[in-house]
């Protein structure tokens, strides 16, 4: 009798241990409020000590700091998100309600610090799921947080950066369409 309990409890032990060791292959993401929509913005990349700031045209939305992602909550329409770090770079998005999309603040290298290159993520593309599920799974969640930061030269500066742009009709203006939806963060398969 003393041996089957000692096999049985190393079964239960053993099915214990298996169930932890099991690698996480889907996870939620968190959904809107009823007519809004949601972006997470993630940071990778070069520029592990530098926070990038983001805003969403004329509100500052926060500073970045590696080993986070952000989750901002918005009406739905027509927005520009853009960051800031030794540049500024735009992604201008087209939103829909109820819809969860995703923009990679990406830091490179730059001259003196690092650059940030913001690049909003495809639903139908492997590497942007594969990433999208890396950094959820390992990353920490900060939800958008209004600040009373004076941010207005920062704005008027980037503002300005942007019409300049947007008159040469530069590629430097990444396009978020409202097509580029995501249901989860489930890890890809090829």
């Amino acid at each position: 009798m003393k041996s089957l309990k000692k096999v049985l409890l190393f079964f239960v032990i053993l099915s214990g241990c298996s169930v932890f060791a099991q690698k996480v292959t889907t996870q939620a993401i968190d959904k809107p409020a009823e007519g809004k929509s949601l972006v997470y913005i993630l940071k990778t990349g070069a520029g592990m000590m530098l926070n990038f700031r983001v805003y969403d045209k004329d509100k500052f939305l926060g500073a970045i700091p590696s080993g986070k992602y952000l989750v901002y909550e918005c009406d739905p329409g027509e927005h520009l998100f853009w960051a800031t770090s030794e540049n500024r770079d735009y992604v201008e998005a087209k939103l829909e309600p109820n819809a969860v999309y995703v923009i990679n603040a990406e830091g490179q290298m730059g001259a003196f610090i690092a650059s940030v290159n913001l690049r909003p993520l495809k639903p139908a593309e492997f590497r942007d799921k594969k990433l999208f599920y890396q950094v959820v799974k390992n990353d920490t969640k900060t939800i958008y947080q209004p600040s009373q930061d004076d941010k207005a030269e920062n704005i008027a500066k980037a503002m300005e950066k942007y019409q300049e742009l947007k008159s040469r009709n530069s590629n430097k203006i990444a396009i978020l369409s409202s097509d580029m939806k995501f249901e989860n963060a489930d890890k890809p398969t090829k």
